[in-house]
């Protein structure tokens, strides 16, 4: 039997792979309707919350409406897969005791083991007190909208504990820094490229304007608001430029703010402003700095009833204490905290792993995880 439910959670996770969600456009509902499909074959219903077009959420639940609810939480999107892979990302690849694709620790994986573990719970458990819910989103790599979505039709009972199945190579995680996107523009002269004195290069304009980018990520490092690592200001993205010979009259970038609580848009400009206007630019360049996302930073107590259980629930399975710790990365966690619910990050991969190539997971990762979730939701319909 446990061979039988671990191939069935490989053919799960090998058909996710296979499923090219990649974000931007996303692509969601496929992997959506295959997991509904997936559950009817047990008899559980689910249903398709469409968010835009080829893109939804998938949810389902199962236990009794009026008492305690633990909500399942993963997203269905995974970034691209991108150029040297060993393999072909979209192929689930096994290696010893590894196994490669894109999205297999971020986190398709973290799927594949909770759906593994509601299904087993559906089917040979008996819930008494909690409502289990699934709900797997759709754009958590870009704007979080799956999830908003989830929760602006979702009424959680008093009691209600969530697991966020992103890749923490099994360790529990309760807090993350947020994230601000801004966007820097320089804006030149547009002239021939056979006389540039008659233009105003803006590409050189934002390549001396990136120095103080750099400058203020190393301000940032100094701040230290525990238990989150210290904050961060990164260029991620560059755009520019008309033609092979054209000097260009405008550049762009994006820059990529790890963000701790108090951060927020005005605040980072203002900042990052006030180092940009000491840039000395080439004559006739300017600059505009404006805003493009924020997602605030998302902190569970670690003292909070659902670390406790989680902890106990690790024990159960794994014989030993659990790292309980904070996330590297960010994900929707705020989303939830922000309304009141204690939330976890909990699930297999490393956070290493994840947007780079060759992504790997170590395959056992799966199967325990699953076991763990399990062990968690029979707990919490225990009362602990």
């Amino acid at each position: 039997m446990t061979q039988d439910k671990e191939r069935e959670r490989i053919r799960l996770l090998r058909d996710l792979i296979a499923i090219r969600t990649e974000n931007l456009p996303g692509n969601e509902r496929m992997a959506a309707e295959y997991i509904a499909g997936w559950l009817a074959r047990y008899k559980i219903s689910a249903r398709l919350q469409p968010i835009e077009k080829d893109r939804a959420n998938v949810i389902a639940s199962i236990g009794p409406r009026d008492g305690r609810m633990v909500i399942l939480n993963g997203h269905l999107d995974v970034v691209p897969a991108g150029e040297g892979w060993d393999t072909d990302p979209w192929q689930l690849t096994f290696a010893g005791e590894r196994c490669y694709g894109r999205g297999v620790s971020d986190m398709k994986a973290g799927l594949a083991a909770m759906l593994s573990a509601f299904i087993q719970v559906g089917t040979e458990d008996t819930l008494i007190n909690t409502c289990l819910v699934l709900a797997f989103t759709c754009d958590e790599e870009v704007n979080g909208t799956g999830t908003r979505s989830f929760l602006e039709s979702c009424r959680p009972a008093p009691d209600t504990r969530v697991i966020i199945g992103e890749p923490t190579s099994m360790g529990i995680q309760t807090a993350h820094r947020g994230v601000i996107r801004l966007r820097l523009k320089a804006i030149g002269r547009q002239a021939h490229s056979a006389a540039p004195e008659d233009g105003c290069n803006a590409i050189y304009a934002l390549s001396r304007l990136l120095q103080g980018v750099e400058t203020y990520h190393r301000q940032r490092q100094r701040i230290c608001v525990p238990p989150l690592p210290p904050p961060t200001a990164s260029c991620t993205l560059i755009k520019g430029g008309i033609k092979d010979n054209v000097i260009p009259p405008a550049a762009e970038c994006t820059i990529d703010c790890r963000t701790v609580p108090g951060d927020r848009p005005e605040k980072l400009m203002k900042e990052l402003g006030d180092i940009l206007d000491k840039t000395v630019l080439p004559p006739g360049a300017s600059y505009t700095l404006s805003p493009i996302l924020e997602m605030p930073p998302g902190m569970t107590d670690k003292g909070c009833a659902t670390v406790a259980l989680a902890v106990r629930a690790y024990k159960d399975i794994m014989g030993e204490a659990p790292l309980v710790s904070d996330f590297p990365a960010c994900s929707d966690m705020a989303q939830f905290t922000e309304r009141g619910l204690e939330t976890i990050l909990w699930g297999p991969g490393d956070i290493k792993e994840a947007h780079k190539t060759n992504e790997s997971l170590r395959t056992e990762e799966l199967h325990k995880m699953a076991a763990l979730y399990r062990q968690f939701i029979l707990r919490a319909d225990r009362g602990g």
